[in-house]
């Protein structure tokens, strides 16, 4: 944890699941990424991004987070 924030990251032997996942949900590299990233540590992605929406995760907008709109 640094300032605050702590970083994460998948193993090279994750990198399987992020090519499956590219390929099930039609989704880029980086969204695949974070993608089997949240699904490895039980996260919700929070994104303006709406390729998530297309995961079994889905999405939470920003707003839904901050109670911001």
């Amino acid at each position: 944890m640094r300032g605050g924030v702590t970083v994460l990251r998948l193993s090279v032997f994750d990198f399987k699941d992020v090519i499956r996942a590219s390929k099930k949900f039609n989704i880029d590299f980086d969204d695949a990424y974070q993608y089997v990233l949240a699904k490895k540590y039980s996260l919700k992605i929070v994104s303006f991004d709406s390729d998530f929406d297309k995961t079994d995760l889905g999405r939470l907008l920003p707003s839904q987070v901050t109670g911001n709109v």
